[in-house]
């Protein structure tokens, strides 16, 4: 697996994040089964500071193109967080929700919120009932400004309404969504989009209770739980988008490098790749040091060349070998064609994502081990 350097690539934004983001690593470990096993036994663990959760953190800080940002988070004991923020005179789009996790890290209490963005939010525990926002890096904000978030006297968790990705199943008339940024499971309401997800899911799974992911438009809400009188969080699924076999998770917290890292395509356009039994899986690497790139494109090998700046991107003189397949030649065909077309990229936890010149998604990418 590639190595867990968050903030490290050229358009991101300091050293002082990435040591931050590296002495987490620490913490959480490398790899999947060791993320989970550090995760696991961090969740009990020293907080620095941060006692009797579940507990939720408001304040209003500033803003640099608004009268101001409301902050309303809440952490859980599982590290996991909820945070809205709702943006003073915006409108239409002024609250946003993100979900995920977070961990403390260091010997000076900083808080870090790994949520659906590529750099984690930042705070500094100043003291068990206060939270200071920090900058991109890290860093205390000088200004005389108020960065605080206040924690309330009792918990009061939001309901956060977002797209999210995770793993689904279906069984015995009953559904788990697991949701990818903060790990946690949750049950499925049988409501709203619920019949369009179901479906879904029944057609692309091969075989019963499989795990999938999924991608969903939803909300987290209180609903009953299927045995007893206890209200549990839920996933409401408000608007079903799709359902992507051979697609994971990955691991929580971890980013791998764009170059240098074993690509494995698992998407063109809106539509899932799908192997046959035997079948070879199209791959991409980017290898730094000559700016090519090599890889497999479902029937050929596939050569060519690369250049990144910033978040733009481009491949040029690709080229493959001239063999028939009884499969994947179309699959090739769009992987090349996505390629041609890709100008821009961005790059979440173990998932790539390429996009054309109007931003639409033309191909997204899993990190692999080769071996």
């Amino acid at each position: 697996m590639g190595a867990i350097i968050a903030l490290a690539r050229s358009h991101q934004r300091g050293l002082a994040a990435l040591v931050f983001v590296m002495a987490a690593a620490t913490v959480i470990g490398c790899g999947t089964a060791a993320a989970n096993e550090t995760e696991d036994a961090a969740a009990t663990g020293d907080r620095s500071g941060l006692d009797d959760l579940p507990a939720t953190f408001e304040g209003e800080l500033p803003c640099a193109d608004c009268p101001g940002i409301f902050y309303h988070l809440d952490l859980f004991e599982d590290r996991v967080f909820f945070l809205r923020t709702t943006y003073d005179g915006r409108g239409a789009g002024a609250v946003v929700d993100t979900i995920g996790s977070w961990i403390v890290a260091g010997d000076d209490g900083r808080l870090a919120l790994f949520g659906g963005t590529e750099a984690p939010v930042f705070f500094r525990v100043v003291d068990n009932g206060t939270l200071r926002k920090l900058d991109v890096e890290g860093r205390d904000i000088e200004s005389s400004l108020n960065y605080d978030l206040k924690r309330r006297k009792e918990l009061d968790p939001i309901e956060p309404l977002l797209r999210m990705r995770g793993m689904y199943r279906y069984m015995a008339d009953a559904a788990v969504f697991t949701e990818c940024l903060s790990g946690r499971r949750f049950a499925v309401a049988m409501e709203a989009d619920n019949i369009s997800l179901e479906r879904a899911y029944l057609r692309a799974q091969r075989q019963p209770g499989e795990e999938l992911m999924v991608s969903l438009e939803g909300r987290i809400a209180e609903r009953p739980a299927m045995e007893g009188d206890a209200m549990v969080l839920t996933v409401v699924p408000e608007h079903f988008i799709g359902v992507w076999p051979g697609e994971t998770c990955g691991a929580r917290m971890v980013t791998v490098e764009l170059e240098n890292t074993y690509w494995k395509l698992t998407r063109l356009g809106d539509e899932p790749v799908f192997l046959g039994e035997q079948q070879r899986e199209p791959h991409l690497v980017l290898h730094s040091g000559d700016a090519r790139v090599a890889g497999f494109g479902g029937c050929n090998q596939l050569t060519g060349s690369y250049s990144v700046e910033g978040l733009t991107i481009a491949f040029s003189d690709i080229a493959s070998t001239m063999m028939a397949c009884a499969d994947g030649a179309d699959t090739e065909r769009e992987f090349s064609a996505a390629l041609a077309n890709a100008r821009s990229w961005r790059l979440i936890g173990e998932h790539l994502d390429l996009f054309d010149g109007t931003g639409d998604l033309v191909a997204r990418f899993e990190a692999r081990n080769k071996d």
